[in-house]
């Protein structure tokens, strides 16, 4: 058992996601940190052995005194609960899901070979997902002796080169042996070849890094949980016990429950009452926000649950379609367009986003001003609340998320099959079907749903994303009235058009920029008159060899 191994107390749980590139040493520095592991530690899965590999999420923790800003809220220890995701490229379905369930992030990064592929990914998804991130340099026992100190400082220097580019630049890169003398091996037992080299300092890091969430919740049955947010819980696995009933573990998303509170799996459509509960093996009484455990219901059976909701009964809605505000992830180098595919991973469930409908599918809008420090969007944000109608980009670019970094924007998903999830949950879109073997980013955009709509209805689409499409005529100035400010310009309209219908609209002259509005027709032929804007000083406004359009 490892130094750091206390009695558990007033606890304040963190979720640590362990993430990193396939064989980078994430499952050996899970069970080299832990001293307590669930049914799903440390690959126990028959085929994880069978292919060395980790295949899904797996659960285990440690607990340690709380550091001084912990303790000031009232906390006696942290747990932290290790998330390890698997790094295998095909598998990015399990990581999403696995990294929204996180508050800090560990990036497991090979120190003789950097930042690889499924590395830069989960850059990505951290981005996305957490608040922090500490990277664990893991095998520097694979370096010479001699030249281990130069080689560290050397592959620390790269991988903070790498991070310069994103939200976490500057964080602790903690070189580590997880296994010293193991090669890289997978874990048998979770048994080291030999004392593993830096955990503490990893340990001592995490805990520099630990925030408490806002707003503040209590745990581990103090009492104080927040009565306001209804109960929504990840569910992970789910297993019965001959004689109890049936466990399901997971993570507490928002609000609390009680044991003997009825909760209910909306999927399936059940309702059930808390049994009892357990945190790591220690019973429980209430739950609240971050807390990692398993609750135990009767009359349930353990095979129609794989992952999914728990939630206070009535609370999470099915839809079949959503706006949501969204933003490009900037590492993805390929079109977000309307009408086309993607995947949208809401919690543990990916579905299609497949809609054909006129006008409205996936139409992305562009929104005045940024949301959140984080670029999420804030819950309960909602297009409405924007009384400037957003623009939907002319053919060929229309609501394209290009290269170029446009902020927020609405979008209009329809899914392929009906999504079972909060009405504020964060989503991620990706193309999962791109190749493997390519260095590209296969997320594409992230977000949150900000209301739910019936796709039937077209009505209430159109009054929600009021929709136009910008056109533009061009034309030019032919002379400079003596005010030096109004010109009389042709080449926009035909003789027969009513310029009434065109008086106020902006004109921009090219080149230079300059603004003005047009003051009505000029004449019968067409021609039309101008104003433009005063510049600063006694000048006038206009260079009379400018042309407009």
């Amino acid at each position: 058992m490892p130094a750091w191994a206390v009695a558990a107390g007033h606890t304040y749980n963190v979720n640590v996601g362990v993430l990193g590139h396939v064989d980078s040493g994430k499952t050996s520095l899970v069970a080299a940190l832990s001293t307590t592991l669930s049914t799903a530690a440390l690959d126990k899965h028959p085929q994880s052995r069978e292919r060395g590999i980790t295949l899904d999420l797996g659960f285990s923790s440690f607990m340690v005194p709380a550091p001084p800003q912990i303790q000031a809220a009232g906390y006696s220890h942290v747990q932290f609960t290790l998330v390890d995701c698997p790094g295998h490229a095909s598998l990015i379905r399990t990581i999403i899901g696995g990294a929204q369930i996180i508050d800090l992030m560990v990036l497991v990064v090979d120190a003789s070979k950097g930042i690889q592929t499924q590395t830069a990914e989960c850059i990505v998804i951290g981005e996305v997902a957490a608040a922090d991130m500490v990277v664990a340099l893991n095998k520097i026992d694979q370096f010479p002796a001699e030249k281990q100190e130069r080689y560290c400082r050397k592959a620390q220097k790269l991988v903070a080169a790498t991070l310069t580019a994103t939200k976490f630049a500057g964080c602790p890169i903690v070189p580590v042996a997880a296994r010293p003398g193991a090669g890289g091996a997978p874990v048998s037992g979770g048994e080291a070849d030999a004392a593993p080299i830096g955990v503490q300092q990893l340990v001592n890091t995490l805990l520099q890094r630990v925030q408490l969430r806002q707003p503040t919740t209590a745990g581990n049955g103090s009492g104080r949980a927040a009565a306001t947010e209804p109960f929504l819980f990840f569910i992970d696995h789910c297993f019965a016990i001959k004689g109890q009933g049936t466990v399901m573990t997971g993570t507490v998303m928002r609000g609390s429950v009680r044991v003997g509170d009825p909760i209910e799996l909306p999927e399936l459509r059940v309702q059930k009452k808390v049994k009892s509960m357990q945190m790591f093996r220690q019973p429980i009484q209430v739950c609240s926000r971050g807390d990692r455990l398993g609750i135990c219901v009767t009359q349930l059976d353990a095979k129609q649950v794989e992952r999914g909701l728990a939630c206070t009964p009535g609370t999470v809605p099915t839809f079949e379609a959503a706006v949501a505000a969204v933003e490009k992830i900037r590492f993805y180098s390929g079109e977000v367009r309307s009408r086309s595919k993607m995947h949208i991973t809401v919690g543990h469930v990916t579905a299609f986003d497949s809609s054909r409908d006129y006008l409205y599918q996936d139409f992305l809008y562009g929104l005045e001003g940024r949301p959140a420090a984080s670029g999420v969007p804030a819950a309960g944000q909602h297009p409405a609340d924007h009384q400037q109608q957003r623009q939907q980009q002319d053919d060929g670019q229309e609501g394209q998320l290009q290269a170029v970094h446009h902020g927020v924007q609405w979008a209009y998903l329809r899914f392929s099959q009906p999504v079972t999830a909060a009405a504020d949950s964060l989503i991620i879109g990706s193309k999962l079907d791109a190749d493997l073997h390519t260095s590209t980013c296969r997320l594409a955009f992230y977000g949150r749903i900000c209301c739910l709509v019936d796709p039937s209805d077209q009505r209430r689409l159109r009054r929600l994303l009021p929709v136009y499409k910008p056109k533009q005529r061009e034309g030019a100035i032919e002379r400079i009235e003596a005010d030096g400010c109004t010109a009389v310009c042709r080449g926009m309209f035909q003789k027969e058009t009513d310029l009434a219908l065109f008086t106020g609209m902006r004109v921009v002259a090219a080149p230079g920029g300059q603004e003005g509005r047009i003051e009505g027709g000029f004449g019968k032929s067409g021609k039309f008159k101008v104003h433009f804007r005063k510049r600063t000083g006694s000048g006038p406004c206009w260079d009379r060899k400018r042309s407009s359009r």
